[in-house]
């Protein structure tokens, strides 16, 4: 449920929150409670209607509730804004095309399309995917005219990652016998890759975790957090190869030095891969000092050759640099 609160009580909620965590400012409250500093402020001017659930219970009663809105109104309200972006980026023509190809079904494949999707996570393929995902991925499930768009998509650069989007669509349709669309931005080097599952998308929220909308507070599941490095190793290479980069940094003599680096807005995700990555015996640095942008840095040729041994990238971006290691000179 999300609500909105009268003027009184939303600054009584705040204060009371910023005593609650021994918070003075803004800034510390965004960090104790990981949520985004310009969301908290917005909730207190009453521009965004707040979850309930941020509303502790000793003051519950205190408080005076001006309007009560359903957790998906948000999305329901902002489905036909997002809809003309989509029209904007995609024509008109794209959009009625992926929508008519999503209905136009035979009984048998409407009824394929409604079984549960059953998640493998002991699929190697699988689980990189999925760090694909946490690293520059999303899910979108859009309402507009009463139709349905569930959208699974995954951004990058143009001029950068055009073999990746290929290796990845590859494995889309292996891994979910879907056809992905690759579509360049004129106005900029961006450029998306993205395909329907509304079975898919409903099962990476409900088993994973994994939030529709906005990625705040990511984090990798449990299931596979806990089940070892044998399966996180596979995680991470999809994070990096997404969100990761790989450079040279020069040392005082003048000789490049590799150095491989992960920095997302994500620090319990960030905590989780660190923590992996030294238990397996990696020397990593964990640098927190951008909070909540967060960031992990390997160094050196020792450090490089461990991580292509035991986690290694599928993105040619990273591995044309990463070759330049073995040449002379």
């Amino acid at each position: 449920m999300r609500l909105l609160l009268s003027k009184n009580s939303r600054k009584e909620l705040f204060d009371y929150l910023k005593r609650k965590n021994n918070c003075e400012t803004f800034n510390e409250l965004s960090k104790k409670l990981s949520i985004p500093r310009g969301t908290l402020q917005k909730w207190l001017l009453g521009k965004y209607y707040l979850p309930d659930k941020i509303i502790p219970k000793e003051i519950r009663e205190k408080i005076n509730i001006e309007d009560k809105k359903d957790d998906n109104w948000g999305r329901i309200k902002g489905g036909k804004k997002t809809y003309k972006i989509l029209v904007e980026k995609y024509g008109i023509r794209e959009i009625r095309k992926r929508q008519s190809n999503g209905g136009i079904k035979t009984k048998d494949n409407l009824i394929k399309e409604e079984k549960p999707f059953i998640i493998d996570l002991g699929n190697p393929l699988f689980l990189e995917f999925y760090g694909i995902l946490l690293g520059d991925g999303w899910l979108s499930h859009l309402k507009y005219k009463n139709k349905d768009i569930w959208l699974i998509g995954v951004s990058g650069d143009k001029r950068l990652d055009k073999d990746f989007f290929i290796y990845l669509k590859n494995n889309i349709k292996m891994l979910f016998e879907r056809d992905a669309s690759i579509k360049e931005r004129k106005n900029n080097n961006g450029a998306e890759l993205d395909f329907c599952h509304k079975m898919l998308i409903k099962a990476l929220n409900r088993d994973l975790n994994f939030p529709i909308g906005y990625k705040l507070d990511l984090e990798i599941h449990n299931s596979i957090y806990n089940a070892g490095f044998e399966k996180m190793k596979h995680v991470i290479r999809g994070i990096f190869d997404t969100d990761g980069s790989f450079y040279f940094d020069k040392t005082p003599s003048g000789n490049p030095y590799p150095c491989i680096d992960i920095t997302m807005k994500a620090p319990k995700l960030i905590k989780q891969v660190h923590e992996t990555l030294i238990k397996q015996g990696f020397k990593a640095r964990h640098d927190k000092h951008r909070h909540p942008i967060e960031q992990i840095v390997l160094k050196g040729r020792k450090q490089l050759k461990k991580w292509m041994s035991e986690i290694g990238s599928n993105n040619r971006r990273h591995l044309n640099k990463i070759a330049l290691v073995a040449q002379p000179g």
